[in-house]
Formats: structure tokens, C-alpha cells, sequence
């Protein structure tokens, strides 16, 4: 799996289909109209990026094939909070529709992996909605555990 750079146009539409699938998400989980989910998305999405594809610690690419077939976008980040260690988180890993279940995702965290190893960070994180359980199975078979968790409920 190669990691290519985005561009601003390819900012532009991984933009636009990050903050709608959190929008999504966060109407999914959290019972929100969509309009109101969408404006809570966008401000967390403006928040993280104020400078947008050229945000410090931030990096944005396109997931390729060897043969250089984009099947997907990855937004990473590295979060510093001493004393503990520099950890690589992946704000989204997204493999495009038609290129699911075929293992893509597994070498796209194998890249991410690589990625953070290649510049010394030794913790990757990302979050994941509970609801997600083909996200989570990928997750899990790949190594990851449950570090934190948030539960709640509607009253």
C-alpha cells in the first residue's frame, strides 16, 4: 500500500467525505437531525485544522495499490501530551466502497505502522463508533486494544 500526498483538490474531496461520514456517524450515534450533526462535525473538523491540509502535525493521503489505483484516503496526526510518548493517531482511515473486504485496510494499518516506526513513534491510536463492527474486527485482528472507552446511554 503506498501513501501518496494529497493535494488541495484532493484535500477538498477527502474534506467533504470525512466531515459528512462524521456527520453520520455522530447522527447515528447520538440520535442528532443531520443538519445540526453536519455543524457539529464541520466545527470539530475546523477546530483540528485551522491551516487545513497544511496544519502542523498533520498529514493527509491517498491510499494506492502498487498498480497506483486510489482505493481510499488516511488522515493521520501526532499528538504530543508529556510525560507520555508522542503517539501517531488516525483521525480517518476510509477504504473506498468497491475496494472493501478485500484486505486493503489491513495494508493501509500496515502502512500507518510503518509511517510512525519510520519517525520513531512506537503508540499508534485511533477511535472507532461501537456501532462500526467491521472497523472493529479489523482493529482488534490487527492488534489493537481498547485503551479507553466512553459509555453512556439516553435518559
Amino acid at each position: 500500500m503506498k501513501l501518496i500526498a494529497m493535494g488541495a483538490a484532493d484535500f477538498q474531496a477527502f474534506a467533504a467525505r470525512s466531515v459528512a461520514g462524521y456527520a453520520r456517524d455522530i447522527a447515528r450515534t447520538y440520535g442528532l437531525p443531520e443538519p445540526l450533526a453536519l455543524k457539529s462535525a464541520s466545527a470539530d473538523f475546523d477546530e483540528l485544522l485551522e491551516d487545513g491540509l497544511e496544519t502542523e502535525g498533520h498529514w493527509f493521503y491517498c491510499l494506492c495499490t502498487d498498480k497506483d489505483v486510489e482505493v481510499g484516503s488516511l488522515w493521520l496526526g501526532v499528538v504530543e501530551d508529556p510525560p507520555l510518548p508522542a503517539k501517531l493517531f488516525v483521525y480517518d482511515l476510509e477504504i473506498h466502497q468497491p475496494f472493501r473486504r478485500q484486505g486493503l485496510g489491513r495494508q493501509a494499518l500496515n502502512a500507518v505502522e510503518a509511517w510512525a516506526l519510520d519517525r520513531g513513534i512506537r503508540r499508534l491510536e485511533l477511535n472507532v463508533f461501537a456501532d462500526n463492527h467491521e472497523a472493529r474486527k479489523l482493529y482488534e485482528t490487527s492488534g489493537m486494544a481498547v485503551s479507553e472507552m466512553t459509555m453512556g446511554k439516553d435518559l
